[in-house]
């Protein structure tokens, strides 16, 4: 388990008892939708967020919260670019140095390595088509227990999220209440909304749900079935979406999944 992997493989826990934090600033809140200041998330749905930010539920999230080892290191005369890794997937973080700190005492640098741990706050932004976390301090943590206490920490949160949500949609008759959180439904094809999720991302949210396999199911698998009700296109489309929503995360490769409530 603490084996270095590749990162397709999700291999994130890989050796030294080094962990971090980092700040970031407030994301400009865009819309009148609901916001959270803070929010941990893994690194994919980082990747997979929209220009508008990262959102959960439908809420916006000012601030997130990643947990991930540091894989490289490149400082510069106004910046520190590091390339951190978590089990779902890989990006940069930018941690801008502040020069007149530098200049008092030098300790703006967080102090850390390549193969540490770290825990940073920011917000996500969008550089050249590719997702950037914006950080603004690194802190190293010492204990492993954080790894997985973050982890439960993004579980816990996308289902009090997900609470909240529905909570709002039956008070506003947007959606029906009588149907539980974690209810199995069949594959139909009709407009209704469950859970977020509309009757054809239910297709695909079922499928991987349902499988009993450690490793989840494959892409090829899932598609075999539903070949006949949605094209290769969509259905990757939903894929990407579930991903990036936290409703379901890539195992042993970019192939495999599971569902998030499948813990």
């Amino acid at each position: 388990m603490w084996n270095d992997q590749s990162v397709a493989g999700g291999g994130f826990f890989n050796s030294p008892n080094q962990f971090g934090n980092a700040v970031t600033p407030n994301q400009a809140q865009k819309t009148g939708r609901r916001t959270s200041r803070t929010a941990p998330i893994v690194i994919r749905q980082a990747l997979h967020c929209g220009d508008d930010g990262v959102k959960i539920w439908g809420t916006e999230i000012q601030i997130i919260s990643v947990v991930a080892r540091l894989k490289n290191i490149r400082t510069q005369s106004t910046k520190i670019t590091y390339t951190i890794q978590d089990i779902t997937g890989r990006m940069r973080a930018v941690l801008w140095l502040d020069q007149d700190a530098m200049d008092e005492d030098d300790k703006t640098a967080p102090n850390v390595q390549v193969n540490d741990y770290v825990q940073i706050f920011g917000n996500v932004k969008t550089n050249k088509g590719k997702k950037v976390l914006m950080a603004f301090k690194i802190i190293p943590i010492n204990d492993v227990n954080e790894i997985t206490f973050h982890y439960l920490q993004c579980i816990n949160n996308k289902v009090k999220m997900e609470a909240d949500s529905k909570k709002e949609k039956i008070v506003s008759n947007n959606v029906p209440s009588g149907l539980p959180a974690n209810s199995m439904l069949g594959i139909t094809d009709n407009n209704q909304s469950v859970n977020g999720l509309n009757a054809r991302q239910m297709m695909v949210f079922n499928l991987i749900r349902v499988s009993t396999l450690e490793q989840g199911i494959s892409k090829d698998d899932m598609y075999s079935t539903l070949k006949d009700r949605m094209s290769k296109t969509e259905f990757e489309q939903i894929l990407d979406w579930m991903c990036g929503e936290g409703h379901i995360y890539s195992t042993i490769d970019e192939e495999h999944f599971r569902a998030t409530d499948a813990f």
